[in-house]
């Protein structure tokens, strides 16, 4: 069945069910109509679920990870190294160890303040 509205008021008709009957009521104006054996509701719909895609934190180690750095979280001794660059012309450039196991980030050179 599809969308429909009240002939009389123009407001949207609800479809309901009483006594295995199929019929559409508008809730401003009182109006109802039964509906016909092709028109009937759809009462049971099947919806399918979403297909998960990931499930959780990677278990596989990072392959960029060759720098040997041992992690304060985990204790894994390997790292990837990471250079974000500058963000003003006065400053170092801004480079992270990122842990290959854990993927916790640690900040190395100057810090400024």
């Amino acid at each position: 069945m599809t969308l429909k509205f009240c002939p009389k008021c123009k407001t949207f008709i609800v479809p309901q069910k009483k006594n295995n009957k199929f019929f559409v009521k508008c809730l401003n104006c009182g109006f109802s109509k039964d509906i016909k054996e092709q028109d009937k509701l759809i009462t049971n719909e099947k919806v399918e679920s979403p297909k998960i895609i990931g499930k959780g934190v990677v278990k596989d180690e990072n392959k960029f990870a060759t720098y040997k750095h041992k992690c304060k979280k985990c204790g894994y001794n390997k790292a990837q190294v990471l250079d974000l660059g500058i963000f003003y012309s006065d400053e170092d450039n801004l480079i992270l160890l990122k842990c290959g196991k854990c993927g916790y980030s640690e900040r190395i050179g100057k810090k400024t303040s």
